[in-house]
């Protein structure tokens, strides 16, 4: 079962803007003192990337219709705001800036309430005008970059100049976040990540990505989870699970996810946007995780429910895993035991 540690951030002092890590070391706050800390919203599962490692499982049939309203939108922000959310996280289930009008409410609206929102891209889709709307509204952007070799970048998103396109836009975000550099509580605050999942066929390329990011640019490296378009790949994950820590340490700025106050409570490391949030679809309904899109129906849907109850319910499901199901890894959806577990909630069965 493969585990990371945070130490990166410690030894280099340098931290992503809205991350766990950020709140607590940063801002000196104790995450799950109030009844919620993060909230991801997902936008429709559509994608004009084909990603062999996609969490989503693009490319395979999927529902877009049912999507919250803009009013619907703005009352599930504001009842996360009054239970005390630190931030909003935008990260699928698709590319969010092929909706660009939808976003762009969120994060407007996010900003208006004083919340920073952390936004997930491929990257394909910017252009100055949308990094200067974003870097104006409070948002942390985090693109996703898993080869630096232009044949396979392209052979994996399926898309021809896709790697071109990438570089230059990742270089005008970098021009235009160079001028929202921070320092907070003697840590450098980088609003700007470049975010690499390590799988079977790119831990050489790694290290040229982080070369890549250089000072100004935050660089992290998480173990690919086998869910997903990851399923139909099994080449992708079979990887020795001790290289995969060595190159993730060794290259990685630190965690987007990883909580200091988890490991405190739990013993482990541990996600903190999963431990102390919660996940919504593009249609309302809450999953156990923000990626897990099996559990799609279980918990129920913030049209029909107060979101407080629906905090209450996934609570409940995120402790029976830690219970029964745990084999010790930092994330859910990386645990070999997860398919057993979502199996067992569907059916009933909690053994």
């Amino acid at each position: 079962m493969t585990s990371i540690n945070q130490t990166n951030e410690e030894s280099q002092g340098i931290l992503f803007r809205g991350s766990p890590l950020y709140w607590e070391r940063a801002r000196n706050v104790s995450l799950g003192s109030t009844e919620l800390d993060f909230l991801s919203i997902n936008l429709r599962p559509i994608c004009n990337y084909r990603c062999s490692n996609c969490l989503s499982g693009m490319g395979n049939p999927q529902d877009i219709t049912g999507t919250l309203s803009a009013e619907e939108t703005q009352s599930l922000v504001s009842q996360a705001r009054d239970l005390g959310v630190l931030a909003i996280e935008i990260s699928g289930e698709g590319e969010p800036l092929v909706d660009r009008r939808r976003l762009e409410e969120i994060v407007s609206y996010n900003n208006q309430q004083g919340i920073i929102t952390t936004l997930f891209s491929n990257g394909s889709l910017l252009n100055r005008e949308t990094i200067e709307f974003l870097a104006s509204n409070n948002v942390s952007l985090a693109i996703s970059m898993d080869y630096f070799n232009r044949e396979d970048y392209e052979q994996d998103t399926c898309r021809n100049g896709s790697f071109d396109n990438l570089i230059r836009n990742i270089n005008l975000a970098r021009e235009i976040y160079s001028q929202h550099s921070e320092e907070e509580n003697g840590y450098q605050i980088r609003r700007l990540a470049i975010h690499s999942i390590a799988n079977a066929r790119n831990l050489e390329q790694i290290p040229l990505i982080a070369e890549f990011c250089r000072d100004d640019i935050f660089y992290s490296v998480a173990p690919i989870a086998n869910v997903g378009n990851a399923i139909e790949h099994p080449e992708l994950t079979e990887i020795n699970e001790q290289r995969i820590v060595q190159v993730i340490d060794t290259y990685s700025d630190g965690n987007l996810i990883l909580s200091d106050s988890a490991r405190e409570e739990h013993g482990q490391d541990l996600c903190g946007t999963f431990i102390y949030g919660i996940g919504i679809r593009h249609d309302g309904e809450v999953l156990f995780d923000a990626h897990a899109f099996t559990t799609s129906g279980i918990i129920g849907n913030v049209r029909d429910i107060e979101l407080r109850e629906l905090i209450t319910r996934q609570r409940e499901l995120r402790d029976l895993f830690y219970e029964k199901f745990d084999s010790g890894g930092f994330c859910p959806l990386r645990d070999p035991n997860y398919q057993r577990f979502v199996e067992s909630i569907r059916g009933g069965s909690n053994e």
